[in-house]
């Protein structure tokens, strides 16, 4: 695990006083440009919170360690973290772009999956506005993914 996103984690469970596993955290950090690009016209529409919700569903099943393992929970712990981030942007988004920058700057995997997602979660609706396809541009310059 990358030193700075591991940072962050820390930070991120003492500020919510929560318990998160740090690999759902890591998952949640690697989608937050993607829900960076749904807030990009400043309003999350509801196609795109059904979008989330849809994804966290298919999501929370990669999470699944056990028969105790509650898939729901997992699902609805990842919808009310992404609910918080986006509406508590002004207090993370320089600390998970750094935090994320640092981690991806040599895994293209990461890279791509992050890119991946951001046109998903843009072409929930009625496919890419201009904002969107703005902030895909800022979000992969900011990061440093080599869009080519």
């Amino acid at each position: 695990m990358n030193a700075q996103l591991h940072q962050l984690y820390i930070e991120y469970i003492k500020s919510r006083k929560i318990k998160i596993p740090e690999d759902q955290f890591n998952y949640l950090a690697k989608l937050y440009p993607a829900l960076l690009v749904c807030m990009s016209d400043g309003v999350l529409d509801k196609e795109e919170w059904d979008g989330i919700v849809m994804a966290t569903r298919g999501l929370s099943a990669e999470f699944v360690r056990s028969p105790t393992d509650d898939r729901d929970m997992i699902a609805m712990s990842f919808r009310t973290e992404i609910r918080y981030l986006l509406d508590n942007v002004d207090k993370w988004n320089k600390k998970f772009l750094n935090a994320l920058h640092d981690s991806i700057k040599d895994n293209k995997l990461d890279q791509e999956f992050i890119m991946e997602t951001m046109y998903l979660f843009a072409n929930i609706t009625d496919g890419i506005s201009d904002e969107e396809q703005e902030a895909i541009t800022k979000l992969a310059h900011r990061l440093e993914i080599d869009q080519a």
